[in-house]
């Protein structure tokens, strides 16, 4: 499973469209927004849903300017069912 976290910059007057088109995701969640359009953002696979394709689907929402990878973990299904 992979889990990544994503900082998102929306335009400020988008981020409440965007912070609602973000949690709408599959596998995302929305932890953080400020005014100036900067959001924290977690995603995980989602069955056939892969993390890698949230971040790229994230860049593509209206009134996104850009969303950067900063942190990224890789466990087997094992582990993960260890840890749940």
């Amino acid at each position: 499973m992979n889990v990544i976290g994503v900082l998102v910059h929306a335009m400020p007057e988008s981020v409440e469209q965007v912070e609602a088109a973000l949690a709408a995701m599959p596998g995302v969640d929305v932890h953080s927004a400020t005014a100036d359009g900067r959001l924290v953002v977690t995603a995980t696979d989602a069955g056939a849903h892969l993390a890698s394709e949230s971040l790229m689907s994230m860049s593509l929402v209206n009134g996104v300017i850009g969303a950067s990878l900063v942190y990224h973990a890789c466990e087997s299904d094992e582990e993960a069912a260890v840890a749940a």
